[in-house]
């Protein structure tokens, strides 16, 4: 097994990303299994994955048989491909990994270099054919260029849209929403999240421009009941769907937006399949999506990235946490604004302990990183060690944050299950 998941790896070594070409012609030599799939699309910089887990989980639910396809990966590769919500075996990974590797080949021997991203898109769709009546895809960049983008989807969803990825998607909010629109097609309905006005604009006016139906959330139509620690309950609220005092399993404020935007999908859904209330009301009550403001022990995980994500984080930390116990644990990739992270969080803390990602090119040294988070921060190298230094500092009754990087919330989710937690 391991050395299917390293063949997958590999590619990021050779790669060559030509737009959408190489994916089109990939996907052709394999038959095209997209287009046996009817695709839930899920765009945007925030929220994506937390929203994709939800329709997901309300579908499943409802007796369907569901596809997920979501990046990046915390633990283990296998878990972006999930059927009915476990994901893919290893031997069913492999098995896909034998039967497409030739091919993979055979294209680099003809000056085309499939991208990892790429690949996995592909092994998604070939396992979700003939399997699912709904599959959720989520973007993994941007949205006009994404691999994902070469699939027809039934319905077009786009969640908060923030400053990241500028290099590649632009320094604007306008520019990027540009690019996450591009996953809209002519006449494929769109679901847009509650937004800032500049990203709504550019949307609505490209889904105008292509004739799709256009359900654009406001904030309105959710009222928060209860909002707990590890639990809160809201009323919802659109014309064909009202609910009132729904659970949600989700931390943080954030997530009844996220959570909004799912059932506008799910009200559209609806025109097409079975989905009782009740089973909406399990999905949103038993959704589970590790690593956002997550509980493991004393252990907040969370994987804000940038100011918009350690934003959502800072106000949960600030309503739930006392700076005087709470401890950062931070890693950071080199290309991300560790900054203007580092500015929303550290007012949280009492202290700070840097780390760095092994293996990852793009991390960040963590003497970099202590010297950019000030005079309360200590650097440790090794990941276990920041980890063991960061509990001790916040005491048994104290918080360890665990945030900056995806790739550390996995690690140190794994240590976290090591010790019996979460599981």
């Amino acid at each position: 097994m391991e050395d299917a998941v390293a063949f997958i790896h590999s590619l990021s070594q050779v790669s060559k990303k030509q737009g959408l070409h190489n994916m089109e012609l990939l996907l052709e030599r394999l038959g095209n299994p997209e287009k046996q799939l009817y695709i839930v699309h899920v765009a945007g910089t925030n929220g994506k994955g937390s929203t994709c887990a939800m329709i997901e989980r309300i579908l499943r639910e409802a007796g369907l048989r569901t596809g997920l396809y979501t990046s990046p990966f915390l633990q283990r590769y296998h878990e972006r491909i999930r059927l009915g919500g476990v994901p893919v075996p290893e031997e069913e990974l492999a098995a896909l990994v034998e039967k497409t590797k030739p091919l993979i080949l055979a294209l680099r021997e003809q000056g085309v270099f499939v991208t990892e991203f790429e690949y996995g898109t592909a092994l998604a769709y070939l396992y979700f054919a003939g399997r699912t009546d709904v599959c959720v895809i989520e973007v993994g960049l941007g949205g006009r260029l994404d691999p994902t983008n070469t699939a027809v989807e039934r319905i077009s969803v786009v969640t908060p849209i923030g400053l990241d990825h500028m290099h590649i998607l632009g320094d604007t909010i306008e520019k990027i929403a540009a690019e996450k629109a591009g996953i809209f097609k002519p006449g494929v309905p769109v679901v847009l999240s509650s937004m800032e006005n500049a990203a709504r604009e550019v949307l609505m006016a490209r889904a105008q421009e292509l004739g799709c139906e256009c359900t654009a959330l406001t904030g309105a139509e959710t009222r928060v009941r209860m909002e707990g620690e590890r639990m809160q309950t809201f009323d919802f609220s659109m014309e064909g769907l009202r609910l009132r005092e729904v659970e949600l399993a989700l931390n943080g404020a954030h997530q009844v937006q996220n959570a909004a935007t799912a059932l506008a999908v799910i009200r559209r859904l609806r025109w097409t399949f079975d989905i009782p209330e009740s089973a909406i009301r399990a999905g949103l009550a038993n959704v589970r999506w590790p690593g956002r403001l997550e509980w493991m022990g004393n252990v907040l995980l969370d994987g804000a990235h940038n100011p918009h994500g350690a934003r959502t984080l800072a106000a949960y930390a600030q309503k739930w946490l006392e700076k005087d116990k709470t401890v950062l644990l931070m890693a950071a990739m080199r290309d991300k604004d560790v900054v203007g992270v580092l500015n929303l969080l550290r007012p949280l803390c009492r202290q700070i302990v840097c780390t760095r990602v092994p293996n990852w090119p793009r991390a960040m040294e963590e003497t970099d990183l202590c010297a950019l988070a000030g005079e309360t921060a200590r650097a440790v190298k090794e990941m276990k060690e920041a980890l063991d230094t960061a509990r001790a500092l916040a005491d048994e009754d104290g918080t360890v944050i665990c945030a900056g990087s995806l790739y550390l919330v996995g690690a140190v989710r794994t240590m976290l299950e090591a010790e019996g937690y979460g599981v």
